[in-house]
This record gives structure tokens, C-alpha cells and sequence, in this order.
């Protein structure tokens, strides 16, 4: 029997056979990386039993030696010299020792040379084979990749790899200029705006040596030209040619072939001068291919012999004397290839030589083509479709062969598309050179000719093409359609952002850009928005390598485009900023375009819109950056409280280019006279996009109140947006055309002009980091006033210009206040201005902006050789794709809703009811100051007699609009929990009770029910009161003060007493002060609001503050908050005391009133970061919280609810730690004597879990970190102060409920084994519940 019948007899056992074996090659294949390292059969092992790999112990104990750094030192991490791991010790197994190896990149298919692969600076150890840690698992590498910088390299230099990645190292020019060689070029910045339709400067042709430069050139030659360059020759000179030569070679597609067919020239002088350089040049290219035919054809003749030999994909015609923009054919056949259904792609035309003109016609005008040429000859087109149509009609020798191949192609059913750029240059040619198009009845006769020709294109007229509409979870291709591999001589960079629009985003953009430019990088813009980008011109000064992808690409093709373009380039760096469709497409590019470092530039949070805004999505983001910067350290410290790793973040501040924005004082006439605005007025400018976040309708409000108000003024709106057509309707109904001048969009050049000659620049943002506007405005001397938001402060200080809190029931009146006042005092917007200029020159430099965005960049690509290997394999590919999916569905719904939400808007606005009535005007009494003194003002008071004032916002608004108030944090209404309980059979509602604590149902959604906006009132000549709240009064009224929703009051009328006291006077106070004065009252309601007045009195040390006269606040004070101790104030509370003292204050500060036991998640947050600073304990850095703290009643003041059998509950926790491992944690028992002090505030930083019954020994909560578990012994009808206190400072409770007893119990005893239970829960939650599934199974 032979070998074939055995075969074919078992067919199906070789088969099965076969396919076993290709499934153990593909499992031994795709098992480089383990999420479980399988060396030693470690998996064979129970889990107790396994031990880690030598790696992994090594690592775990560097990571277990790895220090924590300060707050302070986690600010400076990247400008650290010294190595944070300096000095530790690393223990090897003698036996198992082992020199880690590195990773091998091409593994991950990662291209050699590029952006993130590792250059040695320094000679490394020639046995390590050349890379980064190859036995690390997925685990391990995402370890080592949270670590700082600093600790990587140290961690690296350990391990046998002192190398750092190329772009650490300085820029050494000499190596470029050998790599380029013939191409090696200066970096420039065009002197002006290029391709600007509105002002078009026609000599900067491509080629002009003042255009900025990108070194195209191929890593190597493709055997394959993607397209065929098409140019027929013919008696050309030779300056003109080397024109259009060296726009073919500078496009950044590469993979080309360019065919020159000299048309029998007969001025043989001009054919060497002009082909002889290329005949050479085609030795050694082989790109170049030269034809010389043996008789004239004519222009189309010479095309067809082109055709017949292109090798190319695509192909297109460029005539001897036109010119290509670099980016035109990449565009075009990407196009091309990723929208099957067109033949053809043209782009927009500048006319020059002989005439100069723009021309935006193409395909787009359709029928229209039918009559009259739209089409440039230079369309790019599918090759075969030119071969299958004949090529040009080779009789058409005096001229419209390329008008006939479009009617033609439209005949045949092909049919373009015409990209929304300028990328084509055409020659005008003098007149008379092309006879048959000027002659009008030549034109008729071949009009005519055409309609017989081409009947199916007369008659049906031309195919009616349009760029598909994005299908609802349309697919994401991961297919490449081509490949243009570019040789990289110099580090690069890639900015991915929205568009290129009028905003400080931008122009940062566009600065940062230029300086790494001049510094030496090559820049790559790609843009994700449909925009009109009105700053393209602007950006294509610093590079001419910028895609807008909308313009050419489809929404889905955009992840996959810009992985064809990262590993065309090779990128050392991709950063993003402030794109949606950027952060959607990390993942994917992660899996599919490894080699670059990924980092983010954040400018500001916006914490109404998803949560965060862009800084929303960096955190979100962490794992798949390798770094992210931020505009502010405020908005650092955001992201940092909100999660992200501080190991993987840095501050750059915006920095301005303080030589380019001067002050130029000869403005102010010029644009007054343009304008037709008077001298001596004062003038505002607003500059932004026109959209919502920019708050163009509190700029027109504003201006509105102020002229209503009787102040003279003249303002200035530029930029266009949404919103542009609203503004100018608002500022014509409000009677301020005249007033207002709303420019629009407009060039960048001339925004500089309008600031430098205003006064002041006024920006009311409801977002923003720090300004690049202002930043701007201030280098030209001009003040500013805008929001309080994201990291403003840091730069729009007091002294300097005007902040104001956005979002906030007073923001318009403060804002016409402050403009109010600087239209009638000309002088103070002046000085503010010279004061501006100064801050700008002392610290605000562009140049420290791009040297720590380069030390940034190289911290990033450093840990990027631990990341990328992360996101290099299938499994992560496959969840990277469907993960562009739904970003790309989020973005189509976004677009399909967007005009539904712009209708409800202004369906809402004219539907909005009338104003209400005003009510009765409430006037305020005269001032008895300066002419009395307090004491004779508080004697003539009738106390009984006060006007109440319960809400003070409303005060301000109707009655005192002189009152200041300073807004703070506005508290939301935060989710809360129910606290959890051991027993999962205990309903809430009957334990808690139904309404306790002003919840309505116990159901784990239990919403803060005070929100609020948080403030600071200065009450001038105000007294503070005897009685048991220390009221707050003056002459006229007493604040007494409600909070919503109960309308209970803060503060109980003062004493008639009051009239008769001592005055203790003092120039300016705080009160902290509210109703009941215990230890628990003082630390849960009236101590957080200290948090509000911080800002305040570290810039004015004579701010006194008010507290009660107990030890406890006197510790807390001066010991705990470092306060001095002559700046506090001690208040006795209640009545008849001696002696009888009423505080008077020339101004009294008073914060928002606290709802008892009820304290806000931002007050008591900050109040206990306060505490930390104090007390040098980082808040950022992780601390290793190991101590278990039980919270005895032992030295309360009350002698109520001592547990019985303490000691037992002490010998149970302990108990309990010790079955968790032997010094696993650290018990501590605290007696609870009521103060807090600077040991409690250290250790309570450290606990992990707080125990204790309820009662004010369980406030060192205050002073634990988040997370913190808090475990409370609670009697029946329980007091919930504590659950409150505990859930806004976010940590978790956890209630041991003991039945028959109240809060007057002398005595409670602790049910152990709820106790046990509890605990045992806490501490192994897993087994627990499976233990409770499986009982409820049984």
C-alpha cells in the first residue's frame, strides 16, 4: 500500500494530527509574554507554595526599597540630579544570579533606529545583548513603568544598563549633517503666514529657501513605485525645471517613481542643462527614469508614452514648470486608497508667474464641468483607470487634453475628489500660448465636439460622488493600504490636536512648536476635528509636514492613518493635547505604532463637563501615557487627587516669548483712531473662540451693566466660534454697537496690535489652565481680568490684575464691579499694566517652557521601554481595535446630536419666562462711621430691632452691592454610601431609621443635600456677639444665615446684653464661629472653614482668627496649624460671663456657615491637607498605611459610652492582626483625649483602619488619609455626625450595631463576635463572600 492511499484512507486522523501541531507551534510561538512566569513549574505549585522568579525578587525588592518622596520633592522629581535610589542595596541569589537581558525590539516589530529605540550615550555592557529587561511579565513592566524616571534609570544603571534614549542627549549637528548629507538644511521659521487665501504671498513658492523644511527622504529605495510622477519635456529652462524637481523629491511620499519623457527637445543645450543632472542622478536613483523620444509627439503624445511605461499604483502629470506642496500626493493617494468608489484627487490651485491668483474649483462643481474646465491638470489617479479610458487624446496638441480625460473619465463612470488645500502651483503661461482655449469660436467648435463624443456624460451629466457617511460601529481596518518608510536624521515629534483655530491652546501649540524647530527637531502636526483651521497658515511657517485628517481621510481611517504616519516618521515623541478623538485612539496606537514615547499637554480641568474635561481624560489615560504634563501645578495636583500616578507627571509652565510681545504704546492711538473710539477712555479686549466655555455672554452682560451704570468704555471681541452670531446679537439689542467692535477672526499678527492698544484684557472663561492670552497681554503691559479656574492664580496674582470665581450667583456683579472701577480710574489699569510686564519678565520665559518640555520628553521615552512591550501583542491589539471602534461611535453620536442640543439651547432661550418682578427696595441705614465710635454705636443699637439677613448672596444682590465676597469651590452634591455592616441581614432603615440625619431612604445613594456655593463675605465695622453663636451685626442688620434645604440658621440674635460690654477692637478677623462650641462642633463644623480663608491670610498676616476659648482649639491653633499665637482671638461662649467682651472688627471675614454635622467634601478635604502641610506629611505620595488604630473613650470629656469590655475588644483586634501575619501591622491604642496634635496628626496619616465607638475619640478621622476604613460601635437612634464626616473625607465605614443601647448609655458593651465578623470581612473580603455564597446555596 503506498504512502498517498494510506494517507488519503486517514485523512481525518492526519488532520487532526496536522492540527495539533499547528496549535502547539502557535502557543509556543505567542507565549513570549506569561501574565504568570512558568520557569521551574512554578504554576505546578499551590499558591502558597510558589516562589517568584529571581527577576521578580529582585524587582520586588527594589520595589519594596523604592523611598517615597516628600510633596515637595515629588514636585522637582525631574530636575533631581542625584539618583533617588542612591546608596540601596540590592540582594541577588548567589545560586540563581542572573544578568537581566534585554528586551530584542524586533520581536515587537519595532523599526531600528527611531522614536524610543535606545541609543547608548554612554558604553554599556557589551554582554547584554543591546536592550531593556527581556524576562520581565506584564506585571513586573507595568511596576517598573509607574516609577519615576529617576528611579528607572537608577534601577537600569543596577542592572547592567547605563544607556539613556537618544533624545537625552544633546543635539550634535555635525551627525546630522553627515546623515542628510545633500539634504542636511537650516531649520527656519518663514517670515510669514504661508498659503493664506486672504493674503496670499505668491514667492513663497515650495521650494523657496525661506519655507520651512522636513528632511523626505526614503530609508531605502522601494522596488514598487506606489505612484508614477508623470512629466513631459520639452525645451525647458533649466532654473524653471529645478523648481519643479525639487518639489518632486520634496514629497513626503517617497515611494515614487518620476518619469521625464523628453519630447524630442530640439534646443539640445537646454536638455543637458536641464535632464543632465537627473540622467546622473538616475545612476544611483533608481526612482528616476528618463525617456528620450526619437520625434516630437506633443504635450498629450508624451503623457501616453509616459503612461505606457508608469509602474506606479497612481499616477500623475506634473508639467515641467508647476510645483507640488510636500504633503499633496501622500494625501491624495491616501485618499485614494481609502475611499474605493473614486478615481481621481485634485487639491485647490495657486496660480503665479504671469497672473496670481487662488482657484478652489474641482470636482466638487459637477455638472459644471461639463462647459467649462474646473480641473487642474496635476489629479492624481488610479493608473489602470487612465490605461482602460486610452490615456490623452494625443490629436488635442494645442491644448484642453486634460478637460477632454475628465469628460472622458466621467463618460466611463470615474469620477474625483478635490482635498480643501492648496497644494497645487500652476505656471500662467503669457498670453497666446494656448491659442485653441483663448479662441472663442475654437472653444465652441470643440464644445460641440465634446457633446457628441461623450454622450453618456452630456446626458446623465457627470457621476454624482460623495465621501460616505460614517456607519454606526463602522469598522476599524488595521490593514495599511501602503508603506513610505522615511530616513530620520534628526529627533521628531508629533503633535496630534483637535485643529489649528484662533486660542491660547493654539498659539502654545504654535510656540512650542516653533521653538523645537529652531532647537533642531523635526515637528509633524495631525489634526483630529473637522475645522476651518484659520491658523494652518501660522503652523505651516514651522513645517510643512501638517495633515488636517478630516480633509482626506474618513473618521474611522484616522487611528489607522496615524499609525501608517508614526511608523513613516518614526517619532521619538506623540504628544497630544486637548483632542477626544486622540485619547480614544491611545490604545490603538499603543498596539499598532510601538516605538515612541506617548505623553499628554493638559491645560486646564472643566469639572462640569465630563468630569474633568481633558484632564478627565489624562488620568483616565495613565496607563497608556508615558507621561503627562500640565499648564499649572494646581491642575497637577487635580489629576494627582483624582488618581494619576505623580511618578508619571510634571508642571511646564506656558511661558511666553517675552522679545516678540512688547509693549507698544503707539497702539493705543493707532487702533483709536481706527476704530473711531476717544482717547481718554478705557478700552477692553476679549480675545477667544466665540464657544460656551468662554463665556462671551458675561463679557456682553458685563459691558451691559457697566454702561448702565454710567461709565464710559469701548471694547473689542476677536476670534469667531459658535457663538459669534449670538454675541452680535446681544450687543446690538443692548444698544452697545457703537461700543463694541467684534472682529472676528482675524490674523495673528494683527491680534497682537488690538492687545498691546487696549487696557485691559478681559477674559471671563468658565475654563481655563493658565492663559497663554493673558500671559500675552501682560508681556504688552496690558492688565487682566478673568476667571479664578485651573492654575490662573499662579500667574494673575493680586497685585497684578483681577481673578473672579466663574459659575457663581455674584460673577457678573463682581465682574461689572471691577471694570466699573477701572473705567473711572484710568490710572490703576496703568500701573497694573507696568506691574504685569514686570511679573512676566521674572520667571515667565519660553525658553525654560522648551527646556523642561525636552527633559520631560526624555523622561518619557525612558520609561516607554517599559510600556511598550506591554501593548505589543494580540490580545491587547484586538481590544485596541474595538476600543477605536467605540471611539469613533462616540464621535458619530456626538456629531448626530450636536445640532439637536444647539436647537433645544435656543429653543430653551426663547422660551425662557419673563423676568420676575423686583421687589420692594430695601435700603440700607447711613453709616454712623467715621464720626462715632463702636462703642457709641453698639450702645444706640436696638438689638431686637436688627434686620435679619438669612441669605447673604441675596444681600449683596438687592441690598449692599458694595458688600465684597470672594467665591470659593462651589460643593456639588457628592454621593454618599451607607455605611456596611457585617451582618447582611440588617435592613438599614430600621437601624438608621427612616429621616435620621436628614436622609430620606437608607438605599446607598444618598446625595450631599446641601449644595452650595462656598464663600468669603468681608463685613465692614462689623461686632461679634454675646450668646451661644457668636452672632455676627453691625448698625443696620444681624446675619443670621440659613442653609438650605432645612433653613435652619447658623447663628441665634445676640444678647440684649451685648449693648453693655466691653469693646475688644482689632482691624481685621476672621470667625470660624457658629452655633455649640464642643470639640466635635468645633473639628466637624466650624474648623473646615478655615480651608476657605487659607489664601487670605498667608498674603495679609493681620487677619486675627476667632475660635473658642478652649484648650483644644488652642492646641489645634498654634501647635497643630503652626498658627502665631498673637493672631488668635478666644471667644467665651454663652451669657452672663465676666468680663463681658463684644469683638469688633474695621472688617470681619466670614466664611460659609457649615450645616451641623454636615461638613463639605471640599472644606474638610482641604482642611485636612492642610493639616499635612503643616505637618511636613506628603499628600500626594503614596504612605504605607499599616496601623491599626483603636479609638478608647478613656479621656473624653463625657462620660458616656465607655465600653465595658474594652480589653477584650483590644485582645480581639489584636488577635485578629496577628493571623494576618506577623508584623503585617501596627496596633495602636489612642485614649481619645480631645484635641489633635502634631504625633496625632502623624500617625493618623499612617492608619489603614480606625475602631472605635462613636463619639469625638473618633476624630482623628479628620486627619486620615482617603480610603481609610473606619469601623464605628453604634448605638440604637445613633447620631450619624460621624458616617457624614467620614463619607466627605471618602473613606469607607463600616458600623458594629449594639442593640439596647443610646447615646446617654454610661456603659456599652461590644458584641465580639460582630466584632470578629466585621473585621474578618475588612480584612480577607473574598473568602467572605464566597463563604456567604455558599451558604446562601446551601
Amino acid at each position: 500500500m503506498t504512502l498517498i492511499s494510506i494517507i488519503k484512507k486517514n485523512l481525518i486522523g492526519v488532520i487532526i494530527i496536522l492540527a495539533i501541531g499547528l496549535h502547539i507551534t502557535l502557543i509556543y510561538k505567542y507565549s513570549t509574554f506569561s501574565f504568570i512566569n512558568n520557569k521551574n513549574n512554578r504554576n505546578n505549585l499551590p499558591p502558597q507554595h510558589q516562589q517568584p522568579s529571581n527577576i521578580q525578587h529582585n524587582i520586588q525588592h527594589d520595589i519594596h526599597q523604592k523611598p517615597h518622596y516628600s510633596n515637595k520633592q515629588s514636585q522637582k522629581t525631574q530636575q533631581q540630579n542625584e539618583s533617588p535610589l542612591e546608596g540601596q542595596k540590592f540582594i541577588y541569589s548567589k545560586q540563581k544570579e542572573k544578568i537581566l537581558k534585554y528586551i530584542d525590539y524586533k520581536q515587537f516589530g519595532l523599526f531600528n533606529g527611531g522614536g524610543g529605540v535606545i541609543v547608548n550615550s554612554k558604553p554599556s555592557n557589551t554582554n547584554d545583548n543591546g536592550g531593556i529587561y527581556k524576562d520581565l511579565n506584564l506585571n513586573e513592566l507595568d511596576e517598573i513603568s509607574s516609577w519615576s524616571p529617576n528611579t528607572i534609570v537608577d534601577f537600569n544603571k543596577r542592572h547592567g544598563d547605563d544607556s539613556l534614549p537618544s533624545i537625552c542627549s544633546e543635539i550634535d549637528f555635525q551627525e546630522i549633517k553627515t546623515c542628510e548629507g545633500s539634504n542636511y538644511y537650516r531649520a527656519m521659521v518663514t517670515p510669514t503666514p504661508v498659503l493664506d487665501e486672504n493674503s496670499m504671498n505668491y514667492t513663497l513658492k515650495p521650494n523657496s529657501q525661506y519655507r520651512a523644511k522636513f528632511n523626505y527622504y526614503p530609508r531605502e529605495f522601494s522596488k514598487q513605485p506606489l505612484i508614477t510622477i508623470l512629466t513631459a519635456f520639452y525645451n525647458i529652462e533649466p532654473d524653471i525645471f529645478e523648481e519643479s524637481a525639487a518639489t518632486v523629491f520634496g514629497q513626503s511620499l517617497q515611494n515614487f517613481e518620476w518619469v521625464i519623457v523628453n519630447d524630442c527637445s530640439p534646443n539640445q543645450t537646454l536638455v543637458d542643462l536641464s535632464l543632465g543632472k537627473y540622467r546622473e542622478l538616475a545612476k544611483i536613483d533608481p526612482r528616476i527614469v528618463i525617456i528620450d523620444l526619437k520625434k516630437n509627439v506633443r504635450l498629450p503624445g508624451a503623457r501616453n508614452a509616459g503612461v505606457k511605461v508608469a509602474r506606479g499604483k497612481y499616477i500623475v502629470s506634473l508639467d515641467p514648470d508647476d510645483m507640488f506642496e510636500n504633503t499633496y500626493l501622500e494625501k491624495a493617494v491616501w485618499f485614494l486608497e481609502t475611499h474605493k468608489e473614486y478615481t481621481l484627487c485634485n487639491a485647490w490651485t495657486v496660480g503665479f508667474a504671469n497672473k496670481s491668483y487662488v482657484w478652489k474649483n474641482g470636482y466638487h462643481n459637477g455638472d459644471r464641468n461639463l462647459k467649462e474646465n474646473q480641473i487642474t491638470v496635476a489629479s492624481v489617479m488610479r493608473t489602470q483607470a487612465l490605461r482602460d479610458v486610452g490615456g490623452f487624446d494625443s490629436k488635442l496638441i494645442h491644448g484642453m487634453e486634460d478637460w477632454d480625460l475628465w469628460i472622458r473619465m466621467a463618460d466611463n463612470g470615474h469620477w474625483g475628489h478635490t482635498l480643501e488645500e492648496f497644494h497645487f502651483w500652476y505656471r500662467v503661461s503669457p498670453p497666446g500660448k494656448w491659442d485653441a482655449i483663448d479662441n472663442l469660436a475654437k472653444f465652441n467648435a470643440f464644445l460641440e465636439n465634446q457633446q457628441v463624443k461623450y454622450k453618456n456624460a452630456y446626458g446623465k451629466g457627470v457621476p454624482k460622488l460623495s465621501r460616505p457617511p460614517q456607519e454606526k460601529m463602522e469598522a476599524v481596518d488595521d490593514l495599511i493600504p501602503f508603506e513610505n518608510n522615511l530616513k530620520k536624521c534628526r529627533p521628531r515629534v508629533l503633535l496630534l490636536i483637535p485643529y489649528m483655530e484662533v486660542g491660547g491652546a493654539d498659539q502654545f501649540n504654535y510656540n512650542f512648536a516653533q521653538g523645537m524647530v529652531l532647537d533642531g527637531w523635526e515637528v509633524s502636526i495631525a489634526t483630529t476635528k473637522t475645522s476651518d483651521n484659520k491658523w494652518f497658515p501660522q503652523f505651516a511657517r514651522v513645517t510643512p509636514d501638517i495633515f488636517i485628517m478630516p480633509r482626506f481621510s474618513k473618521n474611522t481611517d484616522q487611528c489607522r492613518f496615524l499609525a501608517y504616519y508614526i511608523k513613516s516618521r518614526q517619532f521619538d515623541v506623540v504628544y497630544v493635547s486637548n483632542s477626544e478623538q486622540a485619547y480614544h485612539y491611545l490604545s490603538y496606537l499603543r498596539a499598532n505604532a510601538p516605538g515612541p514615547a506617548y505623553i499628554d499637554y493638559t491645560h486646564s480641568e472643566t469639572p462640569k463637563w465630563k468630569d474633568g474635561g481633558y484632564a478627565r481624560y489624562s488620568f483616565g489615560s495613565e496607563k497608556l501615557l508615558d507621561r503627562s504634563i500640565f499648564a499649572s501645578e494646581h491642575l497637577r495636583q487635580y489629576c494627582i487627587r483624582r488618581g494619576h500616578n505623580a511618578n508619571k507627571t510634571a508642571t511646564v509652565l506656558i511661558g511666553i516669548d517675552s522679545d516678540k510681545y512688547v509693549p507698544k504704546p503707539e497702539n493705543r492711538a493707532i487702533i483709536r483712531k481706527e476704530l473711531g473710539f476717544p482717547d481718554n477712555v478705557l478700552v477692553i479686549v476679549f480675545v477667544a473662540r466665540l464657544e460656551s466655555e468662554k463665556q462671551p455672554e458675561v463679557f456682553a452682560e458685563v459691558l451691559r451693566r457697566v454702561d448702565e451704570m454710567g461709565y464710559d468704555f469701548r471694547a473689542i471681541s476677536i476670534g469667531g466660534g459658535l457663538l459669534f452670531n449670538d454675541l452680535n446679537e446681544t450687543i446690538s439689542k443692548s444698544g452697545l454697537s457703537e461700543k463694541v467692535r467684534l472682529l472676528g477672526n482675524i490674523p495673528n499678527s494683527q491680534v497682537s496690535k488690538y492687545v498691546s492698544g487696549s487696557d485691559v484684557f478681559f477674559l471671563p472663561s468658565k475654563v481655563e489652565g493658565i492663559s497663554l492670552a493673558i500671559y500675552e497681554a501682560m508681556s504688552q503691559q496690558v492688565c487682566a481680568v478673568s476667571a479664578k479656574v485651573g492654575g490662573q492664580a499662579e500667574l494673575v496674582t493680586p497685585d497684578v490684575g483681577f481673578l473672579v470665581v466663574p459659575g457663581t450667583p455674584t460673577e457678573v456683579d463682581e465682574y461689572t464691579e471691577i471694570i466699573a472701577d477701572l473705567a473711572s480710574n484710568l490710572t490703576l489699569a496703568s500701573e497694573l499694566g507696568k506691574k504685569s510686564l514686570e511679573k512676566i519678565l521674572n520667571g515667565f520665559s519660553v525658553k525654560d517652557t522648551l527646556h523642561r518640555m525636552k527633559e520631560e520628553f526624555c523622561n518619557s521615552a525612558i520609561v516607554t521601554r517599559y510600556t511598550t512591550p506591554m501593548f505589543t501583542n494580540k490580545l491587547f491589539s484586538k481590544l485596541s481595535n474595538e476600543q477605536a471602534v467605540l471611539g469613533h461611535e462616540y464621535e458619530r453620536a456626538i456629531d448626530e446630536l450636536l445640532p439637536m442640543w444647539n436647537q433645544l439651547t435656543s429653543l430653551t432661550k426663547q422660551l425662557a419666562p419673563p423676568p420676575t418682578l423686583t421687589e420692594k427696595e430695601i435700603k440700607r441705614k447711613p453709616s454712623p462711621y467715621p464720626l462715632h465710635k463702636p462703642e457709641e454705636v453698639l450702645d444706640s443699637i436696638n438689638i431686637t430691632g436688627l434686620r435679619v439677613v438669612e441669605n447673604i448672596m441675596i444681600e449683596k444682590k438687592k441690598v449692599d452691592r458694595k458688600m465684597k465676597i470672594i467665591l470659593k469651590d462651589f460643593q456639588e452634591q457628592f454621593i454618599r454610601r451607607n455605611p456596611k455592616f457585617a451582618d447582611k441581614q440588617l435592613v438599614p432603615n430600621e437601624f438608621l431609621h427612616q429621616y435620621n440625619h436628614g436622609v430620606d431612604n437608607w438605599d446607598d445613594e444618598l446625595p450631599y443635600p446641601y449644595q452650595q456655593q462656598e464663600y468669603v463675605a468681608y463685613i465692614p465695622n462689623a461686632f461679634v456677639g454675646t450668646g451661644e453663636s457668636a452672632t455676627i451685626f453691625d448698625w443696620d442688620r444681624v446675619f443670621l444665615l440659613n442653609y438650605s434645604p432645612t433653613q435652619q440658621e447658623t447663628f441665634t440674635m445676640p444678647l440684649e446684653e451685648s449693648r453693655i460690654c466691653h469693646v475688644e477692637k482689632t482691624k481685621k478677623m476672621v470667625t470660624l464661629l457658629q452655633k455649640q462650641f464642643s470639640f466635635e462642633n468645633f473639628i466637624i463644623d466650624q474648623l473646615p472653614k478655615l480651608s476657605l480663608v487659607l489664601e487670605e491670610l498667608e498674603l495679609d498676616p493681620e487677619i486675627k482668627i476667632l475660635v473658642p476659648f478652649t484648650d483644644f482649639a488652642k492646641t489645634i491653633m498654634v501647635d497643630t496649624l503652626k498658627f502665631s499665637p498673637d493672631r488668635i482671638i478666644y471667644f467665651k461662649p454663652g451669657s452672663g460671663w465676666d468680663p463681658c467682651v463684644v469683638f469688633f472688627a474695621n472688617t470681619l471675614l466670614l466664611p460659609t456657615p457649615i450645616p451641623p454635622g454636615q461638613p463639605p467634601r471640599e472644606m474638610i478635604s482641604k482642611l485636612r491637607d492642610y493639616f499635612y502641610q503643616k505637618n511636613d506629611i506628603d499628600i500626594v505620595a503614596p504612605i504605607n498605611r499599616n496601623v491599626i488604630m483603636y479609638a478608647s473613650r478613656k479621656s473624653t470629656l463625657s462620660p458616656l459610652r465607655k465600653v465595658s469590655n474594652e480589653q477584650k475588644v483590644i485582645e480581639t483586634i489584636k488577635n485578629i492582626l496577628q493571623s494576618q501575619g506577623e508584623g503585617k501591622y501596627e496596633f495602636i491604642e489612642w485614649d481619645g483625649l480631645e484635641t489633635i496634635t502634631p504625633e496625632l496628626v502623624q500617625l493618623s496619616s499612617r492608619v489603614k483602619i480606625l475602631i472605635g465607638m462613636t463619639g469625638a475619640n473618633l476624630l482623628p478621622m479628620v486627619v486620615c488619609q482617603p480610603n481609610t476604613i473606619v469601623v464605628e460601635f453604634m448605638h440604637e437612634n445613633p447620631w450619624l455626625s460621624f458616617w457624614s464626616t467620614s463619607e466627605s473625607l471618602q473613606h469607607e465605614n463600616w458600623m458594629i450595631p449594639i442593640k439596647a443601647t443610646s447615646h446617654d448609655s454610661l456603659e456599652i458593651q461590644v458584641p465580639i463576635d460582630q466584632l470578629t465578623n466585621t473585621l474578618n470581612q475588612i480584612f480577607n473580603p473574598q473568602q467572605q463572600q464566597q463563604q456567604s455564597s455558599s451558604s446562601n446555596s446551601k
